[in-house]
């Protein structure tokens, strides 16, 4: 049977769908920037032939009638091809000498070239993928917000297992020789207190991630039905100005220099000016098929989790919900995004008057400022979009959203006229014209950093290891591909990739073989250590002790006492004095044999405090088997994404989209179904 189809992380999916936009904008760029190149060719030969021939003007339109690009379908005469083609057939039928049109045609070849029109396309392309950028970035958030809350629920369903366990020896009272009916009743209520801590950890996530889920959704939404028109049609509006104007000013040449092509020449003059952005646009937006608008994505419960709503719970101060903050937080932001929109708005009507009465060497910074006015108030409708998708999440999950909502845009609204009565009094000081126009470029700055005391909280930061990193193979696993790693139960590994969704990791054994193996089967000691452990264990401030060392040269044991290795070989260090002197030999055990070798051979591998050897064995219990596992759902960007590794804020460039780093998407197998060693140390106890 072969093993599913490896899958592509949704964030990266995405990456290759904006890149597929770009490349679409790209190829249609080079295809008009051909087309004006066409035109100003056009334009120069016109003019040498007319001065000379009226006849080698059928000589001229013939090779750019035969022109492969004017034998396709795209024909249609509301289109700039469709009026190049139908002027063309003018030009073909004007058969006399126009010396008097040679200096408008010579005028019309020295005009705006390729270099003008791929500065317009330039322009629109840093605004279209600085769009993208935030996009993708509420995508990765939503992906880290995603594998949290997986991570938090797979904790608390292994902590609810270990104490179902120990409950069920109480209640059968079997508690063994090594441990008494008082010691299962302390574990019992241990497991109990972390339960219900990984439970109010769980809920945490899961309220951010769905949280998150919402407005991922709103974003996309409004970047496909707000952004992304916008942006392609104030590009294509000013590409199709620079592509009409020429093909304009030649039917009028034609019509005032022949009257014998008087018929042929009105037509193109006609076709030409049925040119419109409008149906120009609309026409390439349902070609490519890759600019409609996505399903929104979806919730996906991990595990055995099957809340999908949001969920009350006390997080915060005795009387208040971490809900409740949420809606507070949110209709505050929401009343700051309507201050700036509208405030913005005003700015913009005071700069375009100033742009109109600047000076040359003023227009440049006037233009810049009205740039980042608009940006502004782009950021704040989007964070607008946001926040109202947030807050009608809130007001479904039966909060009140109006109570704390009406109060802070009363206010706002307030605030906004308090403001324009204010411009409007400042305006009316004719003499002080420039003082009350600094005055509101003043208080819209002011504004805006108001505003940055209501942003968006960084995500949450996942727990991550520090790579290289030991993990014990809790299960044997048989390598099944050439890119697996056969693995034993008891030794020991150093990770050097971290996983992914599927729950694969690249690790090297003691031999120094590289390959992916399941994350399930291991057990990482520095993340699974309880935080009241760590910190009984280890004095506030403490250097973590390393446990485990990697060969850096092959040794061979000069005598009986020391200790051979290869190059690359995991040791592990056993515990030294505390108080003894370090000669330069360190005491550790390799391959079932111990010895002591050359510290300076070997770099540490940190872990947790503490050695293994040093747990309490009256707090060991055998640990349940395993839960089974179940593959994640296959995730793309129409389900909802995945957790994307990529830790870049900016939008990276078109190499970087083109060259995702892989991983194994395929499930890994099941751990096998039996318990562990009642010997063995479980992190969790």
């Amino acid at each position: 049977m072969q093993p599913p189809p490896r899958k592509v992380k949704a964030a990266q999916e995405v990456k290759l769908r904006f890149l597929e936009q770009l490349s679409i904008l790209q190829t249609r760029q080079q295809r008009e920037a051909d087309l004006l190149e066409d035109i100003r060719s056009y334009s120069k030969q016109r003019a040498a032939i007319e001065r000379e021939y009226g006849q080698a003007l059928q000589k001229l339109a013939g090779p750019f009638l035969k022109r492969e690009g004017h034998r396709s379908g795209e024909m249609d005469s509301r289109t700039v091809f469709g009026a190049w083609r139908c002027l063309l057939d003018a030009t073909v039928a004007g058969g006399q000498t126009r010396l008097q049109a040679s200096d408008r045609y010579r005028d019309l070849a020295g005009g705006a070239g390729r270099n003008t029109k791929e500065q317009v396309l330039r322009k629109g392309t840093e605004n279209l993928q600085r769009a993208q950028a935030e996009v993708l970035q509420s995508v990765r958030e939503l992906s880290r917000s995603r594998k949290l809350y997986g991570q938090r629920e797979r904790v608390w369903a292994l902590a609810q297992e270990k104490a179902a366990d120990v409950q069920a020896r109480l209640n059968r009272s079997d508690h063994g020789i090594f441990h008494s009916r008082t010691s299962l009743q302390k574990l019992s209520a241990k497991l109990s207190v972390q339960s219900a801590q990984y439970s109010q950890q769980l809920r945490a996530a899961r309220n951010e991630y769905l949280l998150n889920l919402v407005a991922t959704n709103a974003h996309l939404d409004h970047y496909y039905q707000e952004e992304l028109p916008a942006l392609l049609k104030a590009l294509v509006s000013e590409l199709s100005e620079h592509l009409r104007d020429p093909l304009t000013s030649l039917s009028h040449t034609e019509l005032e220099a022949a009257e014998l092509v008087l018929e042929h020449a009105h037509r193109g003059e006609q076709t030409t000016s049925q040119v419109g952005w409008e149906q120009d646009l609309k026409r390439f937006l349902q070609e490519p098929g890759v600019f409609s608008p996505t399903p929104p994505q979806q919730f996906q419960p991990a595990g055995a989790d099957q809340v999908y709503a949001l969920e009350w719970g006390a997080e915060g101060v005795e009387g208040e919900s971490g809900l409740e903050k949420e809606v507070q937080r949110w209709t505050n932001r929401a009343a700051r995004d309507y201050k700036i929109q509208n405030h913005g708005r005003r700015v913009l009507q005071r700069l375009e008057q100033k742009r109109q009465q600047a000076s040359e060497r003023e227009a440049p910074g006037v233009e810049q400022r009205l740039q980042e006015v608009r940006e502004s108030i782009r950021r704040a409708q989007v964070s607008q979009v946001k926040g109202a998708a947030r807050l009608a999440l809130l007001q479904g999950a039966g909060l009140d959203v109006q109570h704390w909502l009406k109060p802070a845009m009363t206010q706002a609204q307030d605030e906004v006229e308090q403001e324009r009565r204010l411009s409007e009094a400042r305006l009316s000081q004719k003499d002080l014209s420039p003082t009350a126009e600094d005055a509101e470029l003043s208080d819209f700055e002011e504004c805006e950093e108001a505003g940055e005391l209501f942003e968006e909280p960084a995500p949450i930061s996942l727990v991550t290891r520090p790579l290289p990193c030991p993990a014990h193979v809790v299960f044997g696993y048989q390598a099944g591909r050439e890119d697996e790693l056969t693995i034993m139960e008891g030794e020991w590994l150093e990770v050097i990739e971290e996983g992914d969704a599927d729950e694969w990791v690249k690790a090297r054994n003691q031999h120094g073989d590289v390959g992916f193996v399941p994350e399930r089967y291991l057990n990482f000691p520095d993340l699974s250590f309880p935080e009241s452990r760590h910190n009984s264990d280890n004095p506030l401030g403490a250097e973590p002790t390393a446990f485990l060392a990697r060969a850096l040269y092959s040794y061979a044991a000069q005598s009986a006492e020391e200790l051979s290795f290869p190059e690359g070989a995991l040791i592990r260090l056993l515990p030294r004095a505390q108080d003894g002197v370090d000669d330069g030999f360190w005491r550790g055990e390799f391959g079932g044999c111990v010895g002591v070798f050359p510290s300076l051979l070997v770099e540490e591998l940190l872990g947790p405090p503490g050695a293994p050897e040093l747990s309490d064995p009256e707090q060991t219990l055998p640990s349940p088997s395993p839960p089974s596992f179940s593959p994640p759902a296959p995730t793309s960007v129409l389900d909802g994404p995945v957790l994307s590794e990529d830790k870049a804020l900016d939008f990276p460039g078109l190499q970087d989209m083109m060259a995702p780093r892989l991983r194994p998407m395929r499930p890994p197998p099941p751990p096998p179904a039996k318990a562990l060693d009642p010997d063995h140390l479980d992190p969790l106890t």
